[in-house]
């Protein structure tokens, strides 16, 4: 990028688009603005990018477009066409200018573009009637202008997506390529990346270029040109978009809203058309699902979002405008869920809501709401993922209903192992689960050893075994440290399978084979211990216990593995500070 001078604060731009008849004299009517290409500096002190290219191109990527007639041309196929692409694209901001009012009387061309515009969001623009060979109008021109600049919209708060419509090598004296593009959103500084394509690669941004100046930095809207190192001089960048890592989702199936232009009627499968979306030009596959919402297949991923707006083309004219209602659409096999879908998508806003994205889709990524271009709403989370409140209702009963199944059926292994809940559940990812359990200790459910299993009070072992388990842990409330030796469990009929089972149901704590103390044992002994004279060793530990060394060994194995006693070179214990 040759060397310049830049703007230590870069004046307010705003951009938009020439478009209308061939021969109209946009260009003539560009240079008597400005002086010079592409824009102009209106009397307010902002400054007016002016962007004069093919209408799919350059409307697609403004603002607002400056639609041009000449007083001594009749109506052409290619002025009713454009002014279909305006319709199509829903364009709402704009300016209808008449040029050469010194060769014609301006009056019929205007009316009859006046009623052309009448169907469309352009219906009501303001209109100037000028003379660039004369000079005539020109002066209110600029004051029209103003105003229309100063009544577009703030750029919105979205992350940078820059639709290239001009690529060239940087040059001899610099590697990579030139990007020259429209950028509607976000901002964009030297030295930081941008990425492209599906892929997400990286490019770094050697410099940037606006108003015939370098800048260190430029915010949305303004027209601008990136230098881009790191590529290679002869790859072309035109009809890509270049976007803030991370932010964006390239996808190549969308669900829209579509716009058919009067006497145009799409219905059932197309499969020849082409969409026109940024400065982007591809073939699609469009099905409709029910009457004016339907289902496009890229034939290339694009980085869409809620909002988005885009023009179908046929061979030979435009058919319709469309509007992105869901760049992450569920898929569709059968036609009981095509048509469903379709109903479900009538009465859908265009308008990104994180809140009724997440109600709708109950479990969805918070990278994938802000692609989408919501604000993330308040909700429960679990790393990206956020959890719809009632979605998380349900699964806590769906988490507790398969947990009292596994118990009624197989009452010695009752627990259902964290793996195979969160297949049972269909979760997307593994750590929804903790949420999901933590949830559903209300409903009697409890993560044990890596089993979600019933918590006390719901425990259902069969009744023997509970009664003998009940026996078991009355002694050992009176004695909390004498585990029961290996007759007492004969003569309770509890068996080793029946052990495990109270053990996994939080009934009875394990230390060692044939070695059971009661849930709370690990806190009443950390009490007793504490009163200790610190450090202490196992048989001072065995005696304020009240216990034997069978116990007291595995119990105080049992603290160290939980980080609740330090064992010392001298095999002594003290307890840990934060345990005191």
């Amino acid at each position: 990028m040759p060397e310049g001078f830049g703007f230590h604060s870069p004046p307010p731009m705003r951009v938009v688009a020439t478009a209308g008849g061939a021969g109209a004299g946009k260009s003539t009517l560009v240079r008597a603005l400005t002086g010079r290409d592409p824009w102009a500096r209106l009397p307010s002190g902002r400054v007016l990018a002016l962007v004069d290219e093919a209408v799919l191109t350059s409307v697609a990527t403004a603002e607002a477009v400056v639609f041009v007639v000449a007083a001594d041309q009749e109506w052409s196929e290619q002025v009713a066409m454009q002014l279909d692409a305006l319709h199509a694209l829903d364009i709402r901001h704009g300016l209808l200018v008449v040029t050469r009012s010194d060769l014609a009387d301006p009056g019929p061309v205007l009316r009859r573009t006046r009623r052309a515009m009448a169907t469309g969001a352009l219906g009501r623009i303001e209109s100037a009637v000028v003379s660039a060979r004369t000079g005539a109008g020109i002066d209110r021109l600029r004051l029209v202008l103003d105003r229309l600049a100063a009544a577009l919209p703030p750029s919105p708060e979205v992350p940078v997506r820059l639709w290239a419509d001009g690529c060239a090598e940087a040059g001899a004296e610099d590697k990579g390529v030139l990007v020259t593009g429209t950028l509607l959103t976000g901002s964009i500084e030297r030295d930081t990346e941008l990425a492209v394509g599906a892929q997400d690669r990286r490019l770094r941004v050697g410099g940037l270029e606006s108003l015939g100046r370098q800048v260190s930095a430029m915010s949305a809207p303004a027209r601008i040109t990136v230098h881009l190192p790191e590529a290679q001089p002869d790859e072309s960048f035109t009809g890509a978009a270049l976007v803030t890592p991370g932010r964006w989702r390239h996808v190549d199936v969308v669900d829209v809203r579509l716009r058919p232009l009067p006497g145009r009627k799409l219905g059932g499968v197309h499969g020849h058309l082409e969409l026109a979306l940024g400065s982007a030009r591809q073939p699609v596959f469009l099905r409709v699902l029910d009457g004016d919402i339907a289902r496009l297949r890229l034939s290339e991923p694009l980085p869409l979002r809620i909002g988005d707006k885009a023009l179908l083309r046929g061979a030979e004219e435009v058919l319709a405008g469309c509007t992105v209602l869901d760049i992450l659409p569920p898929e569709l096999d059968t036609e009981a869920q095509l048509a469903g879908r379709g109903l479900e998508l009538m009465s859908r806003s265009a308008i990104p809501n994180g809140g009724d994205e997440l109600r709708r889709r109950g479990l969805v990524k918070a990278g994938d709401l802000l692609a989408m271009g919501c604000a993330l709403p308040v909700a429960p989370r679990a790393g990206d993922w956020l959890i719809d409140p009632a979605e998380l209702d349900e699964l806590c009963q769906r988490l507790a209903a398969l947990v009292r199944a596994r118990a009624r059926e197989q009452p010695y292994d009752p627990g259902v192992p964290k793996a195979e809940a969160v297949a049972l559940l269909a979760l997307p990812h593994r750590r929804l689960l903790e949420p999901v359990a933590r949830a559903a200790r209300d409903l009697g459910v409890r993560i044990n050893q890596g089993r979600l299993v019933l918590t006390e009070g719901g425990t259902e072992l069969p009744q023997p075994v509970r009664q003998a388990v009940e026996k078991l842990r009355a002694e050992l409330a009176r004695s909390p440290f004498s585990a029961p030796e290996a007759n007492q469990l004969a003569a309770l009929r509890l068996t080793p399978k029946s052990l495990a089972a109270a053990v996994r149901t939080g009934l009875l704590l394990r230390l060692a084979d044939g070695v059971y103390l009661g849930p709370d044992a690990v806190e009443r002994a950390v009490a007793v211990l504490c009163t200790l004279p610190q450090p202490f060793t196992v048989a001072a530990a065995r005696t304020a216990l009240g216990t034997s060394r069978r116990v007291a060994v595995p119990l105080l194995e049992l603290l160290d593995t939980r980080r609740i006693t330090v064992r010392l070179p001298d095999s002594r214990r003290r307890i840990r500070p934060e345990h005191d």
